[in-house]
């Protein structure tokens, strides 16, 4: 499989606060990758960093072969709308606007057609709740929604942060069977959770981030 996404020596400081020593990583087309550590081991950071969202202080981080650092402002701008797939813990929908809306919200902004939104919505199972509004939906399909809106731009990897942290054991093995749908598509997938009965439903590659370092699932014990 290519490798679409690797990190190299990287670090990352907030003040006098040292948050990510060292990162490496590589991720490579069509992995999902469950990253687990406890509050505060750095896990939005470290996904912040490979969105674009945030820069690190040394160490390189190559997505496709270009240096996120050597990248312009309009650069990273269209690299986090047309590569990257951010689901956030707390789903972040538009409150004033239905289902559909918001799964579409990318296209819209890009001008494009919405017959593929329609097409996702199907997929996580909310095409006979397109015109609803995000109050009148469960915290599963609210989840399902962010999930929507992350993938309808066609990303090459999904950012995932906590997407199960809020929900109940049933509901949380449904959004990974979704997740699954999309890696077998070819789409790289990173989940960050602190929930480790997340990798003995399923197997995927499964990572540990504490104090942070990223150790392998070897460390699977220092968690509890």
């Amino acid at each position: 499989m290519e490798k679409l996404v690797a990190l190299s020596g990287v670090v990352k400081s907030y003040s006098d606060t040292r948050v990510l020593t060292g990162i490496d990583l590589d991720i490579k087309q069509g992995e999902l990758i469950v990253l687990l550590g406890p509050s505060g081991s750095g896990k939005t950071t470290l996904l912040n960093l490979i969105a674009g969202i945030d820069t690190a202080n040394s160490g390189e981080i190559l997505v496709l072969g270009k240096n996120l650092s050597e990248m312009t402002d309009l650069e990273l701008t269209e690299y986090r709308r047309d590569s990257v797939g951010y689901i956030f813990q707390f789903y972040n929908l538009l409150p004033n606007l239905t289902v559909m809306e918001n799964a579409s919200l990318g296209l819209e902004l890009k001008g494009e057609e919405l017959d593929y939104a329609k097409i996702i919505l199907e997929k996580v199972g909310l095409e006979d709740k397109s015109q609803r509004f995000p109050a009148q939906l469960s915290g599963g399909e609210q989840q399902r929604v962010g999930i929507a809106r992350a993938v309808v731009n066609r990303p090459s990897i999904i950012l995932a942060d906590e997407p199960t942290g809020n929900l109940d054991p049933e509901l949380s093995m449904e959004t990974m069977e979704v997740f699954e749908q999309f890696k077998n598509v070819g789409v790289s997938l990173l989940i960050a959770s602190h929930d480790i009965s997340l990798i003995n439903r399923m197997e995927y590659r499964t990572l540990i981030l504490k104090g942070g370092t990223l150790i392998d699932d070897t460390g699977l014990g220092e968690l509890s």
